[in-house]
């Protein structure tokens, strides 16, 4: 087992972390909550100060006390205004939109300040595994795990920060521990605090690329004729949307425009799309099959037909619009299997 994930630097983090829980509404950032430690630069700095030191008391250099000390008391200053340009921060958590798996979810965060001193090179990231790994990458010099964004707060303003997570899985993807830190203004210190915002992304399984097109079979009673982006007679075409199949964008359209369009095909049906979990191929496995109907959900959307969704055990009745569309994406994150 690695140390960086071993059970006791995680609760090591937890402690010095102070909160184990999700925090909602405004969190102060008071004194008791921002650390400050040197950086990899402050502690090759304290070792020139000891070795400059050193010296001159050893030839019992006057301008060598004097530098030692005045450059030192300096750094001692860089300190307090470090550990200051982090204290008195107040953060809340304000929302998160749902994505879907394989994207970036963007949990966003605004930092007020309301003190009459601007705040300059604050940095947001969400914080490594564990505390040990957060202070490797410090001392090492290496890249964090996690895209950091930086941001400076005006005296008595405030700034809106999206700070980024990669959502790999569709469902429910609670917002981990977020790491507030800043080296201003010397780079010698390095001045952190935590927070853990009440905040869950909706995360939506991964549309299937370049599916078959959509089933014809309809349900409702209804005698119609829909949309889809396959079938026999060609009924216009539309604009193209992320993750549309290559084969349907009409290329000859595209060759005269500087916008893509989709070609379109009248699908005959019942006027209703059942989209059922159980009528794909059994050989598909579950996550496949979610892939696919998350992509008929959005061809159905886009083709303005009304469609259902029946998964194991639920069922989303036929409609249409935004607001459908959602409770079906949410209905197919959410599927237990």
């Amino acid at each position: 087992m690695s140390v960086i994930t071993h059970p006791l630097s995680i609760r090591i983090g937890q402690w010095i972390a102070g909160r184990r829980g999700p925090e909602s509404g405004a969190v102060l950032l008071d004194r008791r909550r921002v650390y400050i430690l040197p950086t990899h630069a402050g502690l090759l700095f304290g070792a020139a100060m000891v070795v400059l030191l050193i010296g001159s008391i050893n030839y019992s250099l006057q301008l060598g006390y004097m530098l030692t000390f005045l450059v030192t008391s300096m750094a001692i200053v860089g300190m307090h205004a470090t550990h200051s340009n982090l204290a008195q921060i107040v953060l809340r958590g304000v929302r998160v939109e749902p994505v879907f798996a394989g994207d970036v979810a963007i949990f966003e965060i605004t930092a007020a300040n309301p003190t009459t001193a601007d705040r300059f090179a604050l940095r947001f990231s969400f914080a490594e595994p564990t505390v040990l790994a957060h202070w490797y990458s410090v001392f090492r010099q290496r890249a964090p795990l996690m895209t950091a964004i930086s941001t400076a707060v005006p005296a008595r303003g405030d700034r809106s920060i999206g700070v980024p997570l990669p959502a790999p899985t569709r469902g429910r993807l609670p917002a981990p521990r977020i790491v507030i830190e800043t080296r201003y203004p010397f780079g010698l210190w390095l001045a952190w605090a935590y927070l853990t915002p009440a905040l869950t992304a909706l995360v939506y399984p991964a549309p299937e690329q370049d599916p078959p097109g959509l089933p014809a079979t309809g349900f409702g009673g209804g005698d119609g004729v829909g949309l889809a982006s396959s079938g026999d007679d060609f009924a216009g075409v539309r604009p193209y949307n992320p993750g549309d199949p290559q084969k349907m964008i009409a290329w000859r359209l595209a060759a005269r425009s500087d916008e893509l369009s989709v070609k379109q095909f009248e699908a005959q049906g019942g006027g209703e799309l059942l989209l059922d979990f159980e009528s794909l191929p059994p050989a598909m496995d579950v996550e496949h099959r979610l892939s696919r109907l998350t992509r008929w959900v959005l061809d159905a959307e886009a083709a303005h037909v009304r469609y259902g969704l029946r998964l194991p055990g639920s069922m989303v009745f036929a409609s249409s619009g935004p607001q459908h569309r959602d409770a079906c994406l949410t209905a197919l994150a959410l599927h237990e299997t």
